[in-house]
């Protein structure tokens, strides 16, 4: 698709309001910051920088809406950290989870307010793009970048047909970041998988939210309700359990039996931020092109927008003179990447013991602190911890 095509709703690539510059003309404006990637992390950082009156260019590679493999639930302190309400694109919000192990056992675990908020996640993305073009970033659908060049006080990047300069750069480009592959090696990245479908049955406004343990190894199956379908996949942080289209058919006809399944979609996410020691003085990954997804829950787009948010914070401060971008980065990550350890160590232990995991998490003195801990985002780190100590003392 040529670049600056309409965006399905009126939202416009290009949008005519400056020129972006060319490698022909080789005299682009400068931004004061570019922001690649149109998701949770780069909308996030996009939109902060934007109302602080920065100039802000958006670019990605594809078309909104896109599909987008994800399950699509904001948690609490998801919904709590976005500067805008997504209650027009939000499809239930249940109040209780099934936790289930291998599709057999379960225990129902209820609270008194919303656990979450389902969404479709191209949908969501679409919404949140909407918001921060409307609040004055300018979105820019390109070409693969080519290079990208950290100057003294300047970031240039080139595609096949455009140049673009800004004063900072922002990686949210997703788990195949082009700019964390043109920026240099990041030994400490790491992935996890997950591949999904929507499944078209009666029932499916009534259905309950679930977590499967045991399913896979490494990780769990999930079914999330979204009014009209439910949404089944499979999460895993073991690289070597195989996930393909007829493991995930083969479970769905277990939980559902013989339905009309449709969209099958991989999708890997980021981990590792919390190895990342420094940061680059002008360029900044965020999102799962960082490796902030928590890889005990899976949760992307928390991590997401956490730190899309502290860049843009660490690089309005910079542009103001209070403090170096890199090191304000590094500093306004620091609590999210602290607990994104403790959750990475949890998540080894929590999925090597699946049967006392699932125990532990359905025993009734624990099941307030599962949930403050998935929805409101109060220790998911701490509750991996927990889990691991109350083995020790419960006769489980």
């Amino acid at each position: 698709m040529p670049e600056g095509r309409s965006i399905p709703g009126g939202i416009r690539s290009g949008g005519g309001l400056v020129d972006t510059g060319s490698v022909r003309d080789g005299d682009a404006v400068c931004w004061d910051a570019i922001v690649v990637g149109a998701g949770p992390a780069g909308c996030a950082a996009a939109y902060d920088l934007s109302i602080a009156g920065r100039s802000v260019l958006l670019l990605d590679k594809a078309d909104f809406p896109r599909p987008k493999a994800c399950a699509g639930g904001l948690t609490r302190k998801s919904l709590s950290a976005l500067r805008y309400s997504v209650t027009p694109v939000v499809r239930e919000r249940p109040s209780a989870i099934t936790v289930e192990k291998n599709a057999a056992e379960s225990a129902v675990i209820r609270s008194l307010m919303p656990i979450c908020a389902m969404t479709v996640r191209d949908e969501l993305d679409d919404f949140c793009l909407r918001q921060t073009v409307e609040a004055g970033v300018q979105f820019e659908r390109i070409d693969p970048i080519e290079t990208i060049d950290e100057m003294n006080r300047e970031v240039h990047l080139r595609t096949r047909a455009r140049y673009f300069r800004a004063q900072f750069l922002v990686g949210a480009d997703g788990v195949h970041s082009q700019v964390r592959r043109l920026t240099g090696e990041a030994r400490w990245f790491r992935r996890g998988f997950a591949l999904e479908a929507n499944v078209r049955t009666p029932d499916a406004a009534s259905a309950a939210m679930v977590f499967d343990l045991g399913t896979v190894s490494g990780g769990y199956g999930w079914v999330f309700p979204k009014g009209d379908h439910l949404n089944i996949g499979l999460y895993t942080i073991d690289s070597s359990e195989k996930l393909n289209r007829e493991r995930l058919a083969t479970y769905i006809a277990t939980r559902c039996g013989a339905v009309n399944t449709e969209q099958f979609v991989g999708q890997y996410l980021g981990f590792g931020a919390e190895q990342a020691e420094t940061s680059s003085a002008r360029i900044f990954l965020v999102g799962d092109a960082g490796g902030f997804a928590d890889p005990l829950t899976g949760e992307g787009i928390y991590g997401a927008i956490m730190s899309g948010q502290a860049a843009a914070k660490a690089i309005e401060g910079d542009l103001r003179g209070k403090k170096a971008a890199a090191s304000a980065f590094m500093q306004a990550t620091a609590r999210l990447r602290a607990d994104l350890r403790l959750s990475s160590a949890g998540a080894r232990w929590f999925y090597a013991h699946p049967d006392t995991g699932y125990r532990v998490l359905t025993a009734p003195m624990l099941r307030s602190l599962v949930l403050r801990a998935y929805a409101s985002g109060s220790g998911v780190a701490a509750l991996a911890q927990a889990v691991k100590n109350i083995v020790e003392i419960l006769p489980l």
